[in-house]
């Protein structure tokens, strides 16, 4: 997982940012501002948040589509709700830990990409901001149920470069943050898979 702070808007849900640079013979700091491209809200490098985290595009940048992870996820739960009647009547094993964590952490990921559009719809204007932020405490929740659920699996699951239980987790905006270190993690190990199965 790339090591570097993710740097959000602190006017608008937006990482869409650039760091305005000072003039040469200025060197007491090499960044006079960081300006938001989506609201154009300027603020100073000392209002940095420090979240170690991918950003939305890091983090999402290759996966499925909404409307298509939204389907899978269906799919998914129903097959684990038939798997488990099906071990309940003595016909095969449930879906093992690694699997429901799997299944957590893509809900989790879909509801943080959701709210993440809604959020930014709603600073447009597009959308009424009480639907945003209902999106956004979903997908704190779902965040929530994925670091606690790793927690209580004692972290075997976790392939992020910070631990579930690292304290700047412990916020919502945290949360959020959680869930996209893991999802690269699990992408990036995905495609490591694919690669290795390709090769001779």
């Amino acid at each position: 997982m790339p090591a570097h702070l993710t740097i959000h808007c602190p006017k608008c849900p937006s990482d869409e940012v650039e760091a305005r640079l000072t003039p040469p013979e200025d060197a007491s700091s090499p960044v006079a501002a960081f300006v938001c491209r989506l609201c154009g809200h300027r603020w100073h490098p000392g209002e940095l948040p420090h979240l170690l985290a991918p950003d939305y595009d890091q983090a999402y940048g290759t996966a499925p589509t909404l409307t298509e992870e939204e389907l899978t996820l269906a799919m998914w739960a129903e097959g684990i709700n038939l798997r488990a009647q099906a071990a309940r009547d003595g016909h095969g094993p449930a879906v093992d830990h690694g699997g429901y964590r799997l299944f957590y952490l893509r809900q989790a990921a879909y509801l943080d990409r959701a709210a993440h559009a809604m959020q930014v719809a709603a600073h447009g204007g597009l959308i009424d901001p009480e639907h945003a932020a209902d999106a956004a405490d979903a997908a704190v929740m779902a965040a929530d149920l994925l670091l606690h659920l790793d927690l209580d699996l004692d972290q075997v699951h976790v392939e992020g470069l910070l631990g579930a239980d690292a304290p700047q987790w412990q916020s919502p905006e945290g949360l959020r943050g959680y869930v996209r270190q893991e999802y690269t993690a699990w992408q990036e190990w995905e495609s490591a898979v694919r690669r290795s199965r390709r090769q001779p």
